[in-house]
């Protein structure tokens, strides 16, 4: 005897235009800093749109200690926005997602909870409880030449190795990230003070197989959601495979067709950026002189963000296919509104790398 059960199938049409815009707040805040930065902004529709104004109110343990408010017609100067772990987007006409910065200095143990505000109170969210954690270390860092074999070609890579010792007695989540800094001093022809520039972006992760960074998933390809190509700011790892130990990471941060020196286009449009067009080729550049040097990145984070920039590096990953890969959800920790702020603990290893020198002669201003 068989059963045959059966049901009526309904289409559920969906419009993006009826969906009710929602604050948006994007954040790391720091223990050991003592000035904290959220990024307000409005998602609608699918989309990041600007707010008019913003406002936060933080409290710890109780306590308020800051209720900071900020209008993006007050801001003097729009920054190029490129930071991907604040989710920011490239158009540097205006803010998408405006800063709102507030003192508040966190100690270890500390509980914070922020308010947010939008659009003359229009828009109010809240954080969920955040705890601060403990300070984590680097406890030796070397670099390697090596050569990575391929498919049908090999390169050459700066590797960078990092010996992280794990907090013991406890579960630890962490983030980690490499940082290309390159300050420069840019020569006038006509023979004035010289400018001073610096820029601070972050590295792709070159080629991973550090079996740590991969949380074990040894095998990974191009064609996995676990390739990190692209998305060196969302590299997050747990203890699982070092408990109470120490690990032992490898990164690859230049390839041998990358420029390792400093980063001249980088620091010229930051001088266009920061002291105009109309100045800078008039007077004209002689040269700049630039030095060099990469930053990594360790925090120790919750693991509702260890979570977090999971997913964001899983649909960042060229390798991600939403027609044939699971959806994927990005947690959020904002009641009343969407995004994910969370309180890090950071220690940064910098390595020294050659200064370089650039001449420009005749031109008026390079990279034009």
């Amino acid at each position: 005897m068989g059963l045959l059960a059966g049901a009526c199938t309904s289409t559920i049409d969906y419009d993006f235009s009826r969906v009710e815009p929602q604050l948006m707040a994007v954040g790391w805040l720091e223990q050991g800093s003592d000035i904290q930065t959220i990024h307000i902004s409005l998602s609608e529709g699918g989309l990041v749109k600007a707010v008019e104004d913003a406002r936060v109110v933080c409290t710890v343990n109780g306590k308020e200690v800051a209720d900071v408010s900020a209008r993006a017609a007050d801001m003097s100067e729009k920054p190029y926005a490129g930071s991907l772990s604040l989710m920011l987007y490239s158009d540097p006409s205006y803010y998408r997602q405006l800063p709102v910065s507030f003192p508040a200095s966190l100690r270890p143990g500390d509980k914070v909870r922020l308010a947010f505000e939008a659009n003359h109170g229009a828009y109010k969210a809240v954080t969920a409880e955040l705890t601060v954690p403990e300070p984590v270390s680097i406890a030796k860092v070397d670099t390697a030449r090596v050569t990575v074999r391929h498919i049908d070609w090999t390169d050459r890579y700066l590797q960078l190795r990092a010996d992280v010792p794990d907090r013991k007695g406890e579960e630890n989540w962490y983030s980690i990230s490499l940082r290309n800094i390159s300050e420069g001093w840019y020569s006038f022809l006509d023979g004035g003070p010289d400018l001073f520039v610096s820029v601070d972006n972050t590295l792709y992760i070159h080629d991973l197989d550090d079996p740590v960074l991969l949380d074990g998933n040894m095998g990974a390809d191009d064609l996995t959601f676990f390739d990190y190509s692209g998305n060196g700011a969302f590299a997050c790892f747990s203890d699982r495979m070092f408990r109470d130990g120490t690990a032992h990471l490898r990164m690859n941060a230049f390839s041998s067709w990358n420029d390792e020196g400093p980063d001249f286009m980088s620091l010229g449009a930051e001088v266009l950026r920061r002291y105009g067009y109309i100045e800078t080729q008039e007077r004209g550049f002689d040269r700049c002189r630039a030095t060099h040097r990469l930053g990594i990145h360790l925090s120790h984070c919750s693991r509702d963000a260890y979570f977090y920039l999971r997913a964001l590096r899983t649909v960042s990953s060229d390798g991600y296919e939403p027609a044939i890969v699971e959806p994927v959800t990005i947690p959020s920790n904002i009641e009343g509104g969407i995004g994910f702020v969370d309180v890090v603990a950071t220690t940064v290893a910098r390595i020294d790398l050659p200064s370089g020198e650039e001449e420009y002669g005749n031109w008026r201003f390079p990279y034009l």
